[in-house]
C-alpha cells in the first residue's frame, strides 16, 4: 500500500497538476505526499550576492536564496495541496541538481512513488522538466509517474508590464507557452493590433491597462489583469467591466500558471471565470480588506 508519496515541483503548471494527481493517492490510501523543490545552484548570480552585499545583508547568500525559493514555489504548492484536500503534507527545500537530489532523496526516505511533472520552468522552453522526469524515472528504484499535458501549452500569451523584472519572471512561469512582452501602452497596442494571441496579461497603472483590456476585447482576446494595486472592490469591478477574465494581485504571481488555466478551463465549459476567480482568490481578496 502507497503510504509517502514525492511530489517534485518547481511551479510549473505541470508540477502543480502532479499535486492533483497525488491528491487521488492520498483519499485512496491516507498517504503522506512530500513536496519537493530543488533549486538549481546556477540561480545564485553574481549580481543577487552584490545586492545582499551592499543591503548590509549578513546571512549566507545560499540560505537566503533557498528560502526565497521555498517563498516562491513551495508555500503555493503547499496551498494548492490543501485546496485538493490532502491532508498530511510535508515539505522539503534543498539545492542542487534536480534529478540527483529527487532520486536521493526518494531512496533516503523510502517514498513508495515519486509524482512528476512533464515539463517544468527553465530558461530556455524545453522540457527541464521532462529531462528531470525521464532521468529520474530510469535512474530510481521508486514507483514513478509522470502527469502530463498543460491547457497553456503552446499558448501564444501577451505579456505588458513597465517592471521588466516581471516580464522576465512571467517568462520563466510560463515556459509551456510561446510570451510576447512589451513595457509600453503603444508597444502593446501595437501587437494586440497586429498579431494574433491567446491570451494577455495587463498591468494597470504604468501601461494604461484598462484601456487595453478595451482594445483586446474587441479583437477578442482573453485578458487577465496583474496588479501591485491594492485589491479594493472598486478596482476588480472595473476590471470585471472593462473585460477582464481574471484580477491577479502581483504577489501572487507564482500561481500564474493556474489562474490561466482556470481562465482557459472556464472559458471551454462556457462558465464564469470570475467564479473561479473566487475560488481561489476569494478568502485572500477578504483577508486584504480586514474581512472576518
Amino acid at each position: 500500500m502507497i503510504k509517502r508519496i514525492l511530489v517534485p515541483v518547481d511551479g510549473s503548471e505541470h508540477s502543480l497538476k502532479a499535486i492533483d494527481f497525488a491528491a487521488i493517492f492520498e483519499k485512496q490510501s491516507d498517504a503522506t505526499v512530500h513536496l519537493l523543490h530543488v533549486a538549481k545552484i546556477e540561480g545564485i548570480t553574481k549580481a543577487l550576492i552584490d545586492y545582499m552585499r551592499s543591503e548590509g545583508v549578513k546571512e549566507n547568500p545560499y540560505a537566503v536564496y533557498l528560502q526565497i525559493a521555498e517563498e516562491r514555489v513551495l508555500v503555493p504548492a503547499e496551498d494548492e495541496a490543501n485546496r485538493k484536500g490532502i491532508k498530511h503534507i510535508e515539505k522539503t527545500c534543498l539545492q542542487g541538481d534536480p534529478a540527483e537530489e529527487i532520486i536521493n532523496f526518494a531512496k533516503e526516505y523510502e517514498f513508495d512513488l515519486i509524482i512528476l511533472g512533464s515539463r517544468g520552468l527553465g530558461s530556455v522552453k524545453s522540457l527541464m522538466m521532462g529531462s528531470v522526469s525521464t532521468k529520474v524515472c530510469h535512474a530510481t528504484d521508486r514507483t514513478c509517474v509522470i502527469v502530463g499535458k498543460s491547457l497553456l501549452d503552446d499558448k501564444k500569451i501577451l505579456a505588458v508590464d513597465d517592471e521588466l523584472d516581471v516580464l522576465e519572471t512571467l517568462e520563466e512561469l510560463l515556459p509551456m507557452c510561446e510570451v510576447v512582452t512589451a513595457s509600453t501602452f503603444e508597444e502593446a497596442k501595437k501587437l494586440i493590433e497586429t498579431k494574433k494571441f491567446d491570451l494577455a496579461i495587463f498591468d494597470i497603472v504604468g501601461v494604461n491597462g484598462y484601456e487595453l483590456l478595451k482594445i483586446a476585447k474587441e479583437k477578442k482576446i482573453t485578458s487577465v489583469i496583474l496588479t501591485a494595486q491594492p485589491m479594493k472592490p472598486g478596482e476588480v469591478v472595473k476590471a470585471y467591466e472593462k473585460g477582464a477574465s481574471y484580477c491577479i494581485p502581483l504577489e501572487r504571481m507564482a500561481q500564474i500558471a493556474s489562474f490561466l488555466t482556470d481562465t482557459l478551463k472556464a472559458m471551454d465549459k462556457g462558465r464564469n471565470t470570475w467564479r473561479l476567480w473566487y475560488k481561489r482568490l476569494g478568502p485572500y481578496f477578504e483577508e486584504a480588506l480586514g474581512y472576518e
